[in-house]
């Protein structure tokens, strides 16, 4: 089995800490690296950060554990849809703001399930 560079746990602890019932990879990013500043800093040397020339960023890299891990049954997440029948799936138009770290015109919407559904 491959080892990520990411722990679950490290996965969940966050998605615990974040405040709101919904959240974007940005809230999440902050989140991480409040809560595990050493890993979050071998992430970004190993990927590096929105605006360094990068395709595949540290952003890209935790947003895709996220879309995987929404997608186990013990995940307390809602699977992530990345597209749905009308278009746009879990994703909504990012701010100028988001813009400026994420870059993408569209940005991920991940939602915690409700207490009663886990």
């Amino acid at each position: 089995m491959k080892k990520t560079m990411l722990e679950e746990r490290k996965i969940l602890e966050t998605i615990e800490k974040l405040p709101k019932s919904s959240f974007t990879i940005l809230d999440f990013m902050a989140t991480f690296e409040k809560l595990f500043p050493d890993e979050w800093q071998k992430l970004v040397e190993r990927f590096g950060l929105f605006g360094e020339k990068r395709r595949y960023t540290v952003a890209t890299y935790l947003a895709n554990r996220l879309y995987v891990y929404s997608h186990k049954p013990e995940s307390g997440l809602e699977p992530f849809r990345k597209y749905g029948k009308g278009g746009k799936g879990d994703y909504r138009r990012a701010t100028k703001k988001e813009r400026k770290f994420f870059g993408s015109p569209w940005i991920a919407i991940y939602r915690k399930l409700e207490k009663g559904k886990m």
